[in-house]
């Protein structure tokens, strides 16, 4: 069964090239039973958005997120659509230190 948006949004962010920003698209689940929220970040350019994790979450988190008083990198079961279709995931394991593992699933919220 597909997962239904609550929130979907696009967003902008800073990349090597200052007149070249980058754009995802942000896809917001509803909270698994775990309490986990789970959150699609896919590639709308051409740039990895994985190059630019930490200014993506950064956006994230104080345009949508701090209005609800969530910490997306606590709280948010992340993964991010790369521009060759791939997912992955993403975990942070304190404030700035993340791992990234490669799903092998077509669709992880199916």
């Amino acid at each position: 069964m597909l997962k239904k948006a609550m929130f979907e949004r696009d967003i902008l962010y800073p990349t090597q090239k200052p007149f070249e920003p980058g754009s995802v698209h942000i896809t917001v689940y509803a909270p698994e039973s775990s309490g986990g929220i789970p959150v699609v970040i896919e590639a709308k350019t051409q740039h990895n958005p994985l190059d630019y994790i930490p200014d993506i979450l950064s956006i994230l988190q104080t345009d949508v997120f701090d209005r609800i008083r969530i910490d997306v990198k606590n709280s948010g079961i992340l993964f991010f659509k790369a521009s060759n279709g791939n997912y992955f995931r993403v975990r942070f394991t304190d404030k700035d230190r993340y791992s990234v593992e490669e799903i092998h699933d077509n669709d992880p919220l199916v």
